[in-house]
């Protein structure tokens, strides 16, 4: 929860969570149907986008599935992430599936990709999955984006939804629309393991406007937009055959006008124009 006080959150615990949780990270997927979803949704889309030979930049990349599927398939990907703990266990992975030579790991956030010498390269796209909610103000990165990109290059980001259609009915069924009312403050907090560190909801129109004019909004979809967010899992995890229902419907639905936004998470493609 935000506290009362106005005092600004300390934006960078997020590292030091990580950095306790990185030994059980890979572990969540098995764990959590919900996060199992989003995982698989976020690298399919990512398979879609970036083509063997291209350059990538990954931004917050964990223990680095993401990067390492990519990096097997011909994408040649340089992740970053601020856990030298999830850098740690990400190169032993990239190693172990053989993909070492295509995969390049750092210690970084969103925020310090500005200052890291990435030499005269540009890159030809960029992503972030589940990663710029950390961050307090996302100008700075797509300043920083629009530096590191070429034109025309393609940007996917994932980002916490700033209304859950799950979360408000689930919410209110249980006479506490707090939970799903936190997602409308200007930052809350967010459980990583035994932490909780602060994160930003955010809509399509404000990462649009956040991203401009460098960047223009190509298209967006919900991660889901009737499955529950991953905290639910629990409950959700009970209803066995009617979870199978609810994920085709969320299949179909989430890429629709009305469900496109209201999901837990949505998925945008940017275009970087080149242009400030």
């Amino acid at each position: 929860m935000c506290p009362k006080s106005e005092a600004p959150p300390d934006w960078s615990a997020a590292k030091k969570a990580y950095d306790a949780l990185a030994a059980r990270y890979d572990r969540i997927p098995e764990e959590n149907r919900i996060n199992r979803i989003l995982r698989a949704r976020s690298l399919d889309s990512l398979r879609i986008l970036f083509r063997p030979g291209q350059q990538i930049l990954e931004i917050g990349c964990g223990t680095g599935d993401e990067a390492i599927e990519l990096a097997a398939l011909g994408v040649r990907v340089l992740a970053v992430d601020p856990s030298p703990e999830m850098v740690r266990i990400a190169r032993a992975k990239a190693e172990g599936r053989g993909v070492g030579d295509r995969v390049t790991f750092r210690e970084a956030s969103a925020r310090e990709i500005a200052s890291i010498p990435w030499g005269p390269e540009r890159f030809d796209g960029a992503y972030a999955s589940f990663s710029l909610a950390y961050e307090p103000d996302l100008r700075p990165v797509a300043a920083a984006l629009h530096g590191l990109l070429g034109p025309g290059a393609i940007l996917a980001v994932s980002l916490p939804s700033r209304v859950c259609l799950s979360e408000w009915v689930v919410s209110l069924a249980a006479m506490r629309p707090s939970i799903a009312g936190r997602r409308l403050r200007p930052w809350y907090g967010h459980k990583v393991g035994g932490f909780s560190v602060p994160i930003r909801s955010h809509t399509p129109a404000g990462l649009a406007r956040d991203f401009a004019p460098a960047f223009v909004l190509l298209r967006w979809e919900a991660m889901t937009c009737l499955v529950p967010p991953p905290s639910m899992n629990r409950v959700y995890g009970r209803l066995d055959g009617l979870a199978d229902a609810i994920e085709r419907a969320d299949g179909v639905l989430r890429r629709t006008r009305v469900f496109r936004s209201i999901g837990d998470h949505f998925l945008a493609e940017l275009r970087h124009t080149a242009t400030v």
